[in-house]
């Protein structure tokens, strides 16, 4: 039996865009993963973020003090009031696990965005697990949140078209 190589994990600096230090509305100190049936035998490991084989992503809210990000955007701080895109109500996820619905949906697709550069996902599938989980987590306003994100994603993010052809590309160069 033959074991397939591993994808080495690539230079950190090169996939995370250096910018301003920002205050961050959520921070989450465990790890998270959510399995997506189609991102299967694609992988990475980063800091914060991992893919595994059979297509687990893995947010890594324990390493350094946690993962932090803003929620869903665009949000902007002024008189000391949060202005922008609404998180939800508060939703109970598990015992004592009380969040806002976008929690954990906003917190995947923030880390895959995050990290656009390096991880073998397009922008689409990233805007597409942010609507499985919003619609997972029961919220209705998921199409709403999905429709901003594919016609605004784009700007707010400056990904770059990336298709799963050059991600297979790129997957067999770093074997």
């Amino acid at each position: 039996m033959t074991e397939k190589p591993s994808i080495p994990s690539h230079n950190e600096n090169k996939c995370l865009k250096p910018g301003k230090h920002q205050v961050w509305k959520f921070v989450h100190q465990k790890d998270y993963k959510v399995t997506i049936d189609f991102l299967q035998n694609r992988t990475c490991d980063y800091d914060w973020l991992g893919i595994t084989e059979d297509g687990t992503i893995t947010v890594k809210g324990s390493f350094k003090n946690g993962y932090a990000w803003d929620g869903c955007t665009p949000k902007v701080n002024l008189f000391h009031i949060t202005w922008g895109t609404c998180d939800g109500k508060l939703k109970r996820f598990g015992t004592g696990d009380y969040k806002p619905y976008t929690y954990y949906a906003s917190m995947i697709h923030d880390v895959l965005y995050q990290y656009k550069r390096c991880a073998p996902i397009t922008r689409k599938e990233a805007d597409i697990i942010f609507y499985r989980l919003l619609k997972q987590a029961g919220f209705m306003w998921a199409w709403v949140y999905f429709a901003g994100v594919r016609l605004l994603g784009w700007w707010f993010s400056g990904w770059k078209y990336k298709s799963r052809k050059v991600i297979q590309r790129e997957f067999q160069n770093d074997l």
